[in-house]
């Protein structure tokens, strides 16, 4: 049912008429506010809720973006992505920070740019990755053949920091599945296996697998896994974070160089 015109309740319908408001005018902009949320399936509820009370969880990211790349290491985007929850007095505040590197492959090649050179331009880290995950050659052939899959890489997500309010633990599997899937599809993650203290079956759970010879895990993200953040059944809504979250967070975070 279409949430009821307000001046149909006839003191209304005279208070706004005292005031010279052309009633039949406001119906017709009712009516064609109601049209809107029926086609977009809004509900009367998120009509009338104030922001304030929207406590799902939420991400933000402070990133770059470079529109025409001048330099090899534009073609790397670093975010910074701020997870946002709820205290038990509806308060939001942040209860867990991610830092995340994204190397678009598909456009560094599609500009004529050499994979490796781009990766030995950026730091080490970013070369060590290059040569544990992509196979070696001059030309971008793809990730190592005997990674046993066949899916196109088109993109690396590097995860190389986290922080987490205690609170957000049994939640780390959500966050990071989710931040995956903030990324195309045709991309694979990499992330060292200590980033986010998870256990081993967990990050299994997540799709990630070891990389022989190094300390960094493999995820290619257009497969499926045991664990998908889509089919979690719990409801970030219900969630409630301490009031000292985001300073708990802030100073964990204080403590990551922000080197990779």
């Amino acid at each position: 049912m279409p949430p009821e015109w307000p001046t149909q309740n006839g003191a209304l319908s005279a208070q706004y008429a005292t005031h010279g408001f052309d009633t039949q005018h406001l119906e017709d902009a009712w009516m064609v506010l109601v049209c809107i949320c029926n086609v977009a399936k809004l509900s009367h509820f998120y009509l009338t809720r104030s922001a304030a009370k929207a406590n799902t969880m939420r991400f933000e990211c402070n990133s770059t973006f470079y529109p025409k790349p001048t330099d090899l290491t534009h073609y790397f985007r670093s975010s910074e992505i701020d997870v946002w929850c709820h205290t038990a007095g509806d308060e939001p505040t942040v209860a867990a920070r991610l830092a995340v590197d994204y190397f678009d492959i598909a456009r560094a090649v599609g500009d004529g740019q050499s994979i490796l050179h781009v990766c030995d331009a950026v730091s080490a880290t970013w070369m060590q990755i290059y040569e544990t995950t992509i196979e070696p050659d001059i030309n971008f052939l793809g990730i190592r053949e005997d990674f046993g899959f066949d899916d196109p890489v088109n993109g690396l997500v590097f995860i190389h920091g986290a922080a987490f309010h205690p609170d957000l633990n049994s939640w780390r599997t959500f966050i990071l599945d989710s931040v995956c899937h903030m990324y195309p599809e045709d991309t694979a993650t990499v992330m060292s296996k200590d980033t986010t203290n998870l256990e081993p079956k967990e990050l299994a759970s997540l799709g990630f697998r070891k990389v022989a010879g190094s300390e960094l895990l493999f995820r290619p993200n257009m497969l499926l896994n045991t664990y998908s953040a889509l089919n979690d059944n719990r409801d970030p809504e219900e969630l409630i974070v301490a009031e000292d979250a985001q300073e708990y967070v802030n100073q964990q975070w204080s403590e990551f160089d922000g080197t990779d």
